[in-house]
């Protein structure tokens, strides 16, 4: 697994989505932990995901979320970006994340109805 670590809670979240897009297609799952780190969780593929593939596709998530950093390095598993605020705000609705599988959704709805399925509630 890799993790991703940055400073603003807002451009994690904004980051988040972004690679859950990009990454659906091999079936790594981004998991938000500690408001501003990222888990890449990849436990799921027959392949694992190596550090420099993530870089490829933080890179592209960064530019298409429009997320403003000024480096990014990495030390052994850990994608460090720092980023800082930006330019402009960019209001996307919320998202609603599973604690138990990672399922992200912008519905309310969806997501009450995505954890009641874990037989919690």
């Amino acid at each position: 697994m890799i993790k991703i670590r940055l400073r603003n809670q807002v451009n994690t979240v904004n980051l988040a989505a972004s690679l859950a897009e990009e990454l659906s297609s091999i079936e790594v799952m981004p998991i938000i932990k500690n408001n501003n780190e990222i888990i890449l969780d990849d436990t799921s593929t027959s392949k694992s995901l190596s550090v420099e593939e993530a870089l490829q596709y933080v890179r592209s998530s960064l530019e298409k979320s429009k997320i403003d950093y000024r480096c990014i390095y990495f030390k052994e598993q850990t994608i460090y970006i720092e980023d800082s605020e930006g330019r402009e705000k960019i209001t996307e609705p919320p998202f609603f994340f599973c604690p138990f599988c990672g399922y992200s959704t912008p519905y309310e709805e969806v997501y009450w109805i995505h954890v009641k399925s874990h037989g919690v509630i």
